[in-house]
């Protein structure tokens, strides 16, 4: 079997013909040295292939069409494969591929971009991972790589035609620190970005654009030039028309400017057409794709707010048709075409679809061959997408996606917030609408989002292997990923450990976003809320630390340091200072000494999220500085002004000890009275309730001394305490503590032990928390329920709530649309609450009077009564333009109501619709119905409407006791198995 052996043992030519062009050239030279990076061996290059030059091994670069190139295919006739594909490679090792060359590694590329991608697939054969540059991956030093026979291949086509990331958001970070390092937005900072682009096989490119112009800073025309070596196409953002950035018009406008000096189409008409016409002059002959219509300055509306759809659509078409008439007199002659696109975003979106009587942009002959691109609400859900009868439109779909954004409700541009499994939801229901042209995302600063981008990037050029097909394969992915960067220097249990840190920081960003975190969302007690967000911050925390110190101590910390570990230990971080601050606040409340303890650990975090960002600006010396500018903590507006730190209270203790007694997970305290207030308990007569946390607190200076008594004393109106008589009754319930010492706050737990209770029958237990001076009072009471009647797979309640997540339904039934079964399919670790239920096929839909997928829960209750169910879905928008979301509900076998949920003035994606605004921040739609549950089994059905719903909650609770406050709600509550709580 032929071999071709890179180490230092062995000479390799790079035979790279002149007529392959300087970009290919330069790839060549860049994977050149990741072989000297990896092997220690520098190969040489040669420009031109000559018969009489002997070398025992070559790497021969050719693309299609070329003389060498057409020699090889008729020699090795599988190369022919690639012939007439979009971006294909064919990559084979094979003996004697031309005279003089005893083994070699042929590329044959279908075109420029098919030869890049095939020469950069030895990097990735080496080892060398696309984070080269951009998450310091270091090359891994190895002896030898081998390649042989087996390694031959013929690439794939590309699933998405252009597929490439959105530079913006930059300042202060990306702005400050190209500017530190690179002098600007120049030429040589967008060779490592087209760079990273390539190595994850993209091919288009929005640059940066709040104060650079790419056209200009490279300098001049440097930065288009590069990218046109590489084959990369150049667009420009969704309101920068005809290859004019954004920030370009307010360097030359003026009074005396040919541009004239305002952005306004109807006043400025002459000097706006001379500014876009000389932007497309200047396009002429670079690799451009650019963008048509017209927003306001600024990413504003065009007229203005009030102006009417109709006056911006006759507007639009106008500028349209004369954007067009001049790409195709400078761009497009000899009958070449260029891409064109436009971008339907924000009120552009009313533009295109029209509103009431009035006509949109929809079906305009002028945008037949312009690429439509469509865009998610900015917040990573996808708003109206391709309807079934314009599928085949001839200029194609896009979209436009966030990883980043800098708007309403609150921006989001710190560290990655998108958990993989959002994207793949979103996007692979997006390709199936057959939006397939054109996939860009956003990707802020660029840095933090190594991960979440890469696996954008792969799902656009690789759909058939992580697309629909492969639904619940983003944990496949991460494995891979991990393997592929860290797999050289770790161990199988080390990469799980990196695998929960990176999937759980993602997972606490994705919960709720850093900047709108403040110390209200996660309760400080209800559902020990705040207890539950804090253990998995300590367990992150710890992997987190662990992986560091061991990758470190072999000299193999920083791609770890760079990608995850400073991510994760800042989001942490945050996320504990706004917890501990809740707790600061409660126990001030209280009147508890441990106030101030919280409070004194909410700077310490204060103070440690500082020194991360100077940690981050130091690594590498200073490689990054300048990127850890961004504003996170306590946005109070949709930017960064007036963000603020938490607010700490301080408590003035009394001058001696005092007795403070609450549940964990409740507000209220207890403390001695004349006239007792007794802490009573009641959920141990649920069944699922096995033990409740109390608080034994000191409320002033010096030490509190406590202990538990069975049995508490009742004080009567004379004033006199007198022992109780329920103190026998308590064998039941265990302590974990029968007395203690504290100067600031102890916690006891009650375990209830069920198996000393008669069936059926209320009992009940007291005892007080005493000190020498102070007592509260403490009722218990419960019943022991027999539950060996009740069905399996059904929810009971606890404290008369039943939390069920949705992947846990009882049955389900599928229904057929468009001659093919359709049903809800699980998405797991989905969302907040692990895991929904997707109706798939995605673009399936159904009206009320069809029959519908569905899926049918099962509640046992103890008696009849009205109660409310509140469905947890999630932030997803309706797919029509114009339309609305629904489920439908059916109790019992009822007839199903419509349960709407956004209604009729619901807009994805427009400021000031506070649906939508609670929807995005709060990770789901919460909309809720009341329903009648009957004495014993209750069966309750949702039924799927409207497309791109996933359901992930039901909660159901008496309609005159709500639930307390919580972000996350009540932990699922318990089903019957075997006849068991299980």
């Amino acid at each position: 079997m032929t071999t071709v052996e890179f180490s230092k043992k062995q000479n390799i030519m790079f035979i790279v013909p002149e007529e392959c062009g300087s970009g290919i050239q330069r790839i060549a030279k860049k994977v050149m040295q990741d072989i000297c990076g990896t092997t220690g061996y520098t190969p040489q290059m040669c420009n031109e292939y000559a018969d009489d030059r002997k070398t025992e091994q070559a790497v021969i670069a050719v693309t299609e069409g070329q003389s060498l190139a057409e020699e090889l295919a008729q020699r090795f006739p599988e190369l022919k494969e690639v012939k007439g594909k979009r971006e294909c490679y064919g990559f084979l090792i094979r003996k004697e591929p031309v005279e003089g060359v005893s083994a070699g590694v042929i590329i044959y590329g279908s075109d420029k971009l098919g030869t890049i991608y095939g020469l950069f697939h030895i990097s990735e054969l080496l080892g060398v991972m696309p984070f080269l540059f951009w998450g310091d991956c270091p090359y891994t030093e190895k002896e030898k790589v081998i390649l042989s026979e087996a390694d031959s291949f013929i690439s794939r086509e590309p699933s998405v035609e252009y597929r490439g990331f959105f530079i913006n958001d930059e300042w202060p970070c990306f702005g400050n620190w190209t500017t530190s390092h690179f002098g600007g937005f120049t030429v040589e900072m967008y060779d490592h970005i087209l760079e990273y682009l390539l190595r994850m096989k993209g091919n288009y490119l929005w640059p940066a654009m709040w104060s650079s112009c790419f056209m200009l800073d490279g300098p001049d025309m440097e930065s288009m030039k590069l990218a046109d070596e590489y084959g990369i196409y150049i667009g420009m953002s969704h309101h920068e028309p005809c290859m004019r950035s954004g920030g370009e018009y307010s360097k030359v406008r003026g009074s005396h400017s040919p541009y004239g000096d305002a952005w306004d189409y109807v006043k400025n008409k002459e000097g706006i057409l001379k500014f876009w016409e000389d932007g497309i002059k200047r396009s002429v002959g670079h690799h451009v794709f650019p963008t048509v219509g017209m927003r306001g300055e600024n990413d504003s509306k065009m007229l203005g707010k009030d102006s009417l759809i109709s006056d911006n659509v006759r507007l639009l078409k106008e500028i349209i048709t004369k954007q067009k008439e001049m790409i195709h007199t400078y761009l497009e002659k000899d009958e070449k075409t260029v891409p064109k696109l436009f971008a339907v975003y924000k009120e552009v979106e009313d533009y295109y679809f029209g509103g009431g009587t009035e006509e949109g942009l929809r079906g305009f002959e002028d945008l037949d061959d312009v690429t439509l691109l469509l865009c998610d609400d900015n917040f990573g859900n996808m708003r109206a997408l391709p309807e079934k009868f314009e599928r085949d439109h001839k200029g194609g779909f896009g979209m436009y996606y966030h990883l980043d954004y800098h708007g309403d409700p609150v921006s989001y541009e710190w560290v990655a917030s998108t958990p993989l499994n959002r994207i793949w939801e979103q996007m692979t229901e997006t390709w199936e609408y057959g939006v397939r042209k054109l996939w860009i995302v956003n990707v802020g600063d660029v840095k933090f989002q190594e991960f979440p981008l890469n696996y954008f990037m792969n799902l656009a050029y690789d759909f058939d292997t992580w697309g629909s097909e492969a639904p619940n394969s983003t944990g496949a992915y991460t494995e891979k990923w991990i393997k592929d960067t860290f797999g050289e220097y770790t161990s199988a249990d080390e990469r799980r450990e990196i695998r929960d840190v990176l999937e759980g920081y993602l997972r606490l960003n994705g919960l709720r976003r850093p900047e709108s975190l403040n110390d209200t969302v996660y309760h400080p007690a209800h559902e020990l809320e705040c207890e539950r967000i804090l253990t998995q911050c300590e367990i992150l925390e710890k992997k987190n630390e662990s992986v560091r110190q061991i990758l470190r101590s072999r000299g193999k910390e920083n791609a770890y340091y760079s990608m995850i570990y400073f991510s994760a230990a800042a989001s942490v971080n945050l996320l504990k200072m706004q917890l501990y601050s809740g707790k600061n606040h409660l126990y001030a409340n209280q009147g508890k000494a441990v106030a101030n303890l919280y409070g004194e650990m909410t700077e310490q975090f204060i103070k440690r999220d500082e020194e991360l960002a100077q940690e981050m600006a130091d690594f590498k010396n200073g490689k990054w500085a300048g990127m850890e500018l961004a504003s996170h903590i306590g946005f109070t507006n949709w930017n960064d002004e007036d963000w603020r730190y938490p607010v700490k209270y301080t408590v003035r203790l009394p001058q001696k000890p005092r007795l403070v007694v609450s549940r964990a997970d409740e507000t209220v305290h207890y403390t001695n009275q004349y006239f007792p207030k007794s802490l009573i308990i009641e959920d141990f007569s649920w069944e699922n309730v096995r033990t409740v946390k109390l608080q034994i607190a000191n409320g002033g200076q010096g030490t509190v001394h406590w202990n538990i008594v069975k049995g508490a004393r009742k004080v009567g109106m004379d004033g006199v305490s007198r022992e109780s008589d329920t103190a026998e009754n308590c064998e039941w319930i265990g302590f974990s503590a029968m007395s203690g010492e504290t100067k600031l706050q102890d916690e006891v737990t009650l375990i209830i032990k069920k198996e000393n209770l008669p069936f059926n029958k209320m009992t009940e237990c007291s005892f007080e928390i005493r000190t020498d001076t102070e007592f509260v009072p403490v009722i218990v009471k419960t019943e022991k329920k027999e539950s060996s009647q009740i069905p399996d797979h059904t929810f009971v309640p606890e404290n008369g709530i039943y939390a069920i997540n949705a992947q846990h339904f009882s049955e389900k039934a599928e229904a057929v649309f468009e001659n093919q079964m359709a049903c809800f399919k699980t998405l797991d670790h989905f969302g907040k609450y692990e895991g929904g239920m997707k109706v798939f096929p995605v673009t399936a839909y159904f009206t009320e009077k069809e029959k519908a997928p569905s899926l049918t829960y099962q509640l046992w209750s103890e008696k009849e009564e009205e109660n409310v169910l509140e469905l947890h879905t999630s932030p997803a928008n309706p797919l029509i333009y114009g339309g609305r979301l629904h489920m439908g509900v059916s109790v019992n076998q009822e007839v199903p109501v419509e349960l709407c949920i956004t209604g009729e003035k619901y807009k994805g994606g427009e400021p000031g619709c506070r649906s939508w605004e609670e929807a995005v921040l709060n990770q789901e739609h919460k909309t809720t119905l009341k329903i009648n549950l009957k004495k014993g089994m209750n069966q309750i059905q949702i039924y799927a409407r409207e497309a791109g719903i996933v359901l992930e909650r039901l909660v159901v609770y008496n309609s005159r006791k709500l639930p307390e406050t919580s972000y996350l709600g009540p932990e699922e509550s318990k089903w019957i198995l075997n006849g068991e709580v299980r």
